[in-house]
């Protein structure tokens, strides 16, 4: 099987940036090269530069989210930055409760919109159903996407290992999983009462937001360190198109948007205000 060429690297990170706004810089030709060779082992053999060159003739949109599977990375946790959802408590449910604050309609929408396989929308799910009682007559809906088929797959089978539960306290774990045996041992299901608040959709970040929204929180962690400034700021204004005025935008907790010209204020660490 042959080596990744630097020609080859080069084409295949201006289909990922074209495609997705994903910027594939040389330190990840190494991962990109092993991921490939993995995958055409694993389907038959054959050599990288006659798949990216049928990637280049006349690709199907399940090629494309193949690559963009081997390209991506998912790594999750239940409550992961457990200070993005202290923030939400205090500015958001606390003041919902207490009736300081209110929303149109007693609608509050929400987005992961970089969901993985499911911890973290599910966790939005959760800490909505504790903090909102249903006497408070709230209707929560939380839009989880992603691209990745994995993701997705993953996300819409809300069944995960008990490794998979870091982050997840047993008061939790108690309430919204129940546990169940399957062929590859135990694992645990989140409950349906978590589910129903939660859609599972795919969606690209840097294609048409048309029917999206319009949001009190949307969570965009762990994402912009994909894109290039350019698209980061391309993808946080569309962010900005669909939060509603006051809406709260998270982003990764090595992540900000300071130098995006963005018109956004600081609220907490990684936490910005519409």
């Amino acid at each position: 099987m042959s080596n990744l060429t630097d020609n080859t690297f080069k084409r295949i990170a201006e289909i990922a940036h074209r495609r997705w706004g994903l910027s594939l810089g040389e330190r990840k030709m190494q991962l990109v090269a092993n991921r490939l060779s993995s995958y055409l082992r694993k389907n038959g053999g054959g050599e990288i530069e006659d798949y990216v060159q049928r990637l280049d003739r006349n690709p199907t949109e399940e090629d494309m989210l193949v690559l963009f599977d081997l390209l991506s990375t998912n790594v999750t946790s239940f409550f992961r930055d457990p200070a993005h959802f202290a923030f939400l408590e205090r500015e958001l449910y606390t003041p919902l409760a207490k009736g300081t604050l209110a929303v149109p309609g007693k609608k509050l929408r929400l987005w992961s919109a970089a969901c993985s396989t499911g911890a973290e929308p599910y966790s939005l799910a959760m800490q909505a159903l504790e903090l909102l009682p249903p006497s408070a007559g709230y209707d929560v809906k939380i839009l989880a996407t992603d691209l990745s088929n994995k993701a997705l797959d993953g996300a819409r089978a809300a069944t995960y290992t008990e490794t998979q539960l870091t982050g997840l306290s047993p008061e939790r774990r108690a309430r919204f999983l129940t546990k169940i045996d399957t062929p590859k041992g135990p694992m645990w299901k989140v409950k349906d009462e978590v589910r129903k608040l939660v859609d599972v959709r795919r969606q690209n970040l840097v294609e048409n937001y048309t029917g999206l929204g319009p949001f009190d929180v949307i969570f965009l962690r762990n994402v912009m360190i994909y894109f290039d400034r350019d698209t980061r700021r391309e993808v946080v204004m569309r962010m900005h198109g669909v939060l509603r005025p006051g809406g709260i935008l998270a982003v990764g907790s090595a992540e900000t948007l300071s130098g995006l010209e963005v018109p956004f204020r600081a609220g907490a660490a990684s936490v910005y205000i519409r």
